[in-house]
C-alpha cells in the first residue's frame, strides 16, 4: 500500500510541475507579445494638442499687461510646447507619413526657438524671420488637422482656429507661388536688335492654370556672354486670366546670352 501511495504522489507531483511549466511558458508567450513596439499613432495628436494648450496656458498665466511678443516670453512659450512634445521625436509609428508630419511639426517648433535665440528684437531681420517661422508652424498644424483630425479643447478653440486660418492662407499662397513660378519657368525670351545697340527681349506666356492673376511684376535679369548679370529690367501685366496669353517685354543695351525672369509680386483676382 505504501509503495502504491508513493507512486501516486510522484505522478501527482509530476503533473503539478508540468502544469506549472506550461503556465510559465504561456505567461512568457504573453510577455513576448506585449514586448512589441509602443506605437505612438493613436496618442500623437493628443500629445500635440496638449503641447499647444500648455503653451497657451503659459501665455494666459502672464496676465493682460504682459508683452506676449517679447523674445523672452516667446522663448519660454515655445520651450513649454517643445518639452511636452519631445517624447514623439524618438517614438515609433506604424504610419510613416504621420511620423514625417509629426517630426516636421516638432522641427518647426525648434526653428521658432532658433529664431528667438538668434535675433534680438532690435534686429530688422527678427520680425521677418519670426513671421516665416510662425507661418510655417501654422501651415503644418493645418496639415495635422486635415490629415489626422487634430483638435483642441473648447476653451482653446478660437485662438487655435485663427492659427489654422493663417495656415490656410499660407498654404494657398505657397500653391499660387508654385503655379506662377511654374508658368514663368517655361518662358522663352526672344531677342531682337534695332541695329543701333538697343535690344528688345520678348516672351509670350500662356496662363495654363485655373488661377486669375493680377498686377504681375517680373524682375528680368540679363546675363552677358561671361555669365555675369549685367542688368536687371522690369516687366509687368495688369491682368492674366486662365487661358490668356500675355507679352512680357524689356529693352536694354545689354546683348544678353541668357534671360532669367523671376516674379517679384502679384495678386489674385477675387
Amino acid at each position: 500500500m505504501k509503495r502504491h501511495y508513493g507512486m501516486a504522489a510522484a505522478i501527482s507531483l509530476f503533473a503539478t510541475v508540468l502544469c506549472g511549466a506550461l503556465l510559465l511558458s504561456g505567461c512568457s508567450q504573453v510577455e513576448k507579445k506585449n514586448d512589441g513596439p509602443d506605437y505612438a499613432d493613436e496618442r500623437a495628436m493628443a500629445v500635440i494638442a496638449q503641447g499647444y494648450q500648455k503653451r497657451s496656458d503659459y501665455l494666459e498665466s502672464l496676465g493682460e499687461d504682459a508683452d506676449l511678443g517679447s523674445n523672452k516670453v516667446r522663448k519660454e512659450a515655445i520651450k513649454t510646447e517643445i518639452d511636452n512634445d519631445k517624447e514623439l521625436k524618438k517614438a515609433s509609428f506604424k504610419d510613416t507619413k504621420m511620423q514625417e508630419d509629426v517630426i516636421a511639426y516638432l522641427n518647426l517648433l525648434d526653428n521658432q526657438l532658433d529664431v528667438v535665440k538668434k535675433y534680438a528684437e532690435s534686429d530688422p531681420k527678427y520680425y521677418d524671420e519670426w513671421e516665416k517661422a510662425y507661418d510655417a508652424r501654422s501651415a503644418q498644424l493645418k496639415k495635422l488637422v486635415d490629415r489626422y483630425d487634430l483638435t483642441v479643447d473648447d476653451e482653446y478653440r478660437d485662438a487655435f482656429d485663427e492659427l489654422i486660418k493663417n495656415g490656410r492662407t499660407v498654404e494657398e499662397k505657397t500653391h499660387n507661388d508654385e503655379v506662377i513660378n511654374g508658368l514663368l519657368s517655361s518662358a522663352t525670351f526672344e531677342k531682337s536688335d534695332d541695329g543701333y545697340g538697343l535690344y528688345t527681349y520678348t516672351a509670350i506666356v500662356e496662363n495654363t492654370s485655373d488661377i486669375s492673376f493680377e498686377n504681375v511684376f517680373l524682375n528680368v535679369a540679363l546675363y552677358d556672354a561671361d555669365g555675369v548679370r549685367a542688368e536687371e529690367c522690369y516687366a509687368d501685366t495688369s491682368a492674366w486670366a486662365p487661358g490668356e496669353k500675355v507679352k512680357f517685354e524689356v529693352m536694354s543695351e545689354v546683348d544678353a546670352s541668357r534671360v532669367a525672369p523671376t516674379v517679384s509680386n502679384y495678386s489674385i483676382k477675387e
